[in-house]
């Protein structure tokens, strides 16, 4: 007897009808009928009694007790799966942390791309969200550890934080655009296009509306993920701002250009953003969590600022 010869049973017992139930369970209707006929076959016993004409049917009373009893066989299939799902993912190793939108982008890619190679079997449990929340996942239990700006992560004497290096940020945009033609760009020009970020500080903010010369708020979007940001200024006019290795691999990719000004404000040139991984010292690090502090760390290190300043001075938090 066939698992899916008894779901078509159940499906001709609850229809009342061949065609309806060949059509809920996606096969033709000879098909269907060479099931339910199979399935007799097999139980060595009539289920159906057919109409003169072949139009309609009733059940036999093998045909009544068999439903009545298909459906619990079916559900308890169904249950045992998930059963035996649920215990092989909670016998599977899980490491749960958490990032912001600009870590996500770049960094942690990177490092749990060398934490995988190393941990095969562990299942991620990633979750990118704004520092204020992690910290709650932080303070929860839900999350083992989590890279934000640590100038965003109201911390005590209960954390321990691990400081990662600064990155400034850079405005990108796509190939040919109209603020390349002439060579020389003024910061002032961004105010005749849109703008979108995946995450910008509040002093970022007031620096874009001041130099650009705009009244309200310069940014049109700002979105979590980084992979969108690129799509809608590689297809746009739309300027993007993100972290400075971010904007160095799509760089080096062919897929955006850098966009320098001549009179560009020493707070965007300065300005940045400090990564650092966060943890509670009252809960000692699991293996893998003590290993994903090390992979972020390797991948950290091989990230090269574009300039001295960028190194040494950063003003801005994200």
């Amino acid at each position: 007897m066939d698992l899916h010869q008894l779901r078509h049973f159940v499906a001709l017992a609850e229809h009342g009808n061949f065609t309806r139930a060949a059509e809920a369970t996606f096969i033709t209707q000879s098909a269907f009928s060479r099931s339910i006929q199979a399935l007799e076959q097999n139980l060595g016993c009539l289920l159906v009694e057919r109409s003169t004409g072949g139009r309609g049917f009733t059940l036999t009373a093998q045909g009544r007790e068999l439903h009545r009893r298909a459906r619990d066989i079916i559900v308890g299939v169904s249950n045992l799966r998930a059963d035996l799902l649920g215990q092989a993912q909670a016998n599977t190793p899980t490491l749960a942390l958490g990032c912001g939108p600009l870590p996500a982008a770049r960094l942690i890619p990177a490092a749990l791309a060398t934490f995988l190679d190393q941990h095969p079997d562990t299942r991620i449990d990633l979750r990118v969200e704004t520092p204020d929340t992690l910290k709650e996942y932080l303070d929860s239990g839900e999350i083992e550890l989590l890279i934000a700006d640590l100038r965003h992560i109201e911390t005590s004497k209960g954390y321990v934080t691990q400081a990662l290096r600064p990155r400034r940020f850079q405005l990108f945009c796509r190939l040919r655009h109209p603020l390349l033609s002439s060579g020389a760009t003024s910061f002032r020009a961004l105010a005749d296009y849109p703008m979108a970020c995946s995450s910008l500080p509040a002093e970022l903010r007031v620096l874009l509306t001041e130099q650009a010369g705009r009244a309200t708020l310069p940014i049109n979007l700002e979105c979590k993920h980084t992979d969108m940001l690129v799509q809608m200024a590689v297809g746009s006019n739309l300027v993007g701002i993100a972290g400075e290795d971010v904007v160095a691999y799509l760089v080096a990719k062919g897929e955006v250009e850098r966009l320098n000004f001549i009179d560009a404000p020493q707070g965007l040139l300065q300005g940045g953003t400090c990564f650092g991984v966060v943890y509670r010292a009252d809960r000692a690090l699991s293996s893998l969590a003590r290993a994903m502090a090390m992979a972020i760390g390797e991948a950290d290190e091989l990230y090269v600022a574009a300039g001295d300043n960028a190194v040494r001075r950063f003003d801005l938090a994200v």
